[in-house]
């Protein structure tokens, strides 16, 4: 019983704290602030999503931004945005 245990609590410690891998620090972004293009970027690539809010992202090593809303279900979708305004990634 107490191996079981110990063993439960390691993997605990391990996921709660990443596998020594560190955060990324997120920073909200206010929608007005993003990069000329990324709001329309990301409108056009999830048309029927209401977008509320944005961060600061890395994206395969390069700064982006994920511009975060909801579809008319309520389901949250993300778009990953480059610097430039390019979609990086739909989620």
């Amino acid at each position: 019983m107490r191996g079981k245990l110990a063993a439960v609590l390691a993997i605990a410690t391990l996921i709660i704290s990443g596998c020594g891998d560190e955060m990324e620090a997120v920073e909200p972004v206010a929608l007005d602030k993003l990069p000329p293009g990324s709001m329309e970027a990301a409108a056009k690539a999830l048309p029927d999503v209401k977008f509320d809010r944005a961060r600061k992202a890395k994206y395969e090593g390069k700064d982006a931004f994920e511009i975060i809303g909801k579809d008319k279900r309520g389901k949250v979708r993300e778009v990953e945005v480059s610097t430039t305004g390019a979609v990086l990634d739909v989620e």
